[in-house]
């Protein structure tokens, strides 16, 4: 009797009409990460001289991209994360004013946000 196949720890589908992939990670690989998500909070005020309620996230929720492009990655589903591009209006200390971004009350990855970006670009970080 063979051994079972051991579940991949990432695996990638793409996202219609989109050119992300949506990551889907194990049970195991999402332990291993220590994945930990924080929810999309409006607050009211003004930023640099803009009215109105302001769309706010952890700034360690911020990924860059190659060319330096700002995403972060939602959580779609349990263990299942998609990246959503974003503009950072302003940094406040540890939090990211967006002024275009997830809808209020998505979860934002804020630990091992760069691990899945790993995993969608495929880089490994082992030589």
């Amino acid at each position: 009797m063979s051994a079972p196949a051991e579940e991949p720890p990432a695996t990638l589908k793409p996202v219609a009409g989109s050119s992300v992939q949506q990551v889907q990670l194990s049970a195991a690989a999402t332990h291993r990460l220590g994945i930990e998500t924080a929810v999309v909070q409006m607050a009211a005020g003004a930023d640099s001289g803009r009215p109105g309620p302001r769309t706010l996230i952890p700034y360690s929720a911020v990924v860059y991209d190659t060319d330096g492009s700002t995403w972060t990655y939602v959580e779609s589903a349990p263990r299942t994360f998609v990246r959503d591009r974003i503009t950072v209006a302003s940094i406040d200390g540890q939090i990211a004013v967006l002024a275009n971004g997830p809808a209020p009350g998505a979860q934002v990855v804020t630990v091992g946000a760069p691990e899945l970006l790993g995993a969608e670009y495929d880089i490994s970080g082992e030589e």
